[in-house]
């Protein structure tokens, strides 16, 4: 039966005990309805699973043009980029980045990402304690999509801060909003310049963006947008999910058992990581007409949060989701989204865990692991520090 009263809340998506700990807001707001009214942010929130997809599968009602975050600033400096932007611009700037990111685009970078995954892990199964973020995660993940890049040396070492600040300054405005802003804009400052075009590597991807550029197929104003989304999304979602699998493989040494004598579930084992640890919680969407689900309708013009990590977890589509099962293989999580704005990046970080993985299956017996911290970021859910230790 439809719902007849309207399903709201004035639980805090990002409060930082939230963001800390998201999941039993989560389950709450899964709880109150497929489609839930945050009192608190003027918006709507789609919690469950099959409203996340539908939501997703559907841009031309979710619009992405107004940009993905819950405040104007970050919105306003992301406009025109692929995340926030809609067909046909969208679809110019996804054709570009596809064909630079498709699995054949990859092949060549495969045997580098075996070798330094083997090098990092040998280096640290000695025994002694390690920091799985920095240490592993950080040390393996930056350096790939800055050679792919092409980005010259100097600068390197502030592109992570990049990443995390955007994905802050998605969430409404709070104390760690103009540091967001302030860093978005020393990325825009550091693509113009340090990373501009004549200082590039000739074959990378920033050289092929602008490659694009002579070829009339975008404008410079898009070569812009489409370096900072290098540079934003390649990273940080990559390095949590790397820490995360750690985390959870210590959790649970019957999975990693399970994986050693099985090396075959690779694949489908990072898959279960990045259901059950998605880094990346939520981004909004504005309607562009009335939306109606169980008796409820959205307006057009306004905003929605569209709960990755929530719908990830929705007990009506997985069967005991709070368990970590790589067997179960998730193939339709919702980590990397679903529709023209699925991550275009995903094949990038599927090579890369598959690599750090299989090194680790050759060398780890189990991993031993201190108190985790987290980050506190408004989109970005994982851990800031892992303090671990290799049993070979």
């Amino acid at each position: 039966m439809p719902s007849t009263t309207l399903p709201s809340s004035d639980l805090d998506l990002f409060a930082t005990d939230t963001l800390l700990d998201p999941y039993p807001v989560y389950a709450s707001l899964r709880d109150a309805g497929p489609v839930v009214r945050l009192n608190r942010y003027d918006a709507w929130a789609l919690p469950r699973y099959e409203q996340v997809s539908a939501a997703l599968r559907d841009h031309e009602t979710f619009s992405s043009a107004s940009g993905v975050g819950f405040t104007d600033g970050l919105n306003k400096l992301m406009a025109g980029g692929v995340l926030a932007s809609d067909p046909p611009h969208h679809s110019t700037l996804r054709v570009i980045l596809s064909r630079m990111l498709m699995p054949r685009s990859l092949r060549d970078l495969g045997p580098t990402v075996t070798a330094v995954a083997e090098e990092i892990v040998d280096r640290l199964a000695d025994g002694t304690e390690f920091d799985a973020v920095s240490d592993l995660a950080e040390a393996f993940t930056p350096r790939f999509v800055a050679d792919l890049i092409g980005l010259p040396e100097e600068g390197r070492s502030q592109i992570l801060e990049f990443g995390a600040a955007t994905f802050d300054g998605l969430g409404p405005f709070g104390e760690r909003t103009p540091d967001a802003l302030r860093k978005q804009k020393t990325l825009l400052d550091y693509v113009s310049t340090t990373a501009a075009r004549d200082r590039l590597a000739e074959g990378g991807l920033g050289a092929r963006v602008w490659e694009a550029v002579d070829a009339g197929d975008i404008d410079e104003a898009a070569a812009i947008t489409l370096m900072m989304a290098f540079l934003v999304t390649g990273m940080d979602t990559t390095i949590l999910s790397l820490a995360a699998a750690v985390r959870l493989f210590a959790e649970h040494p019957d999975q990693w058992d399970a994986l050693r004598a099985d090396p075959s579930l690779v694949p489908t084992a990072y898959l279960e990581v990045l259901r059950i640890a998605s880094p990346v919680t939520v981004f909004s969407r504005v309607t562009t007409r009335d939306w109606e689900c169980d008796g409820v309708t959205i307006p057009a013009g306004d905003r929605v949060a569209v709960m990755f990590a929530s719908a990830n977890r929705d007990e009506r589509k997985w069967g005991d989701p709070e368990r970590f099962d790589i067997t179960r293989n998730p193939a339709d999580h919702l980590t990397f989204g679903v529709g023209i704005h699925a991550c275009v990046g995903q094949n990038l970080a599927k090579l890369e865990a598959q690599a750090l993985l299989t090194a680790m299956l050759a060398r780890v017996r189990r991993f031993e692991i201190g108190e985790p911290e987290f980050v506190v970021n408004n989109t970005l859910y994982g851990l800031s520090r892992l303090p671990c230790r290799i049993v070979t």
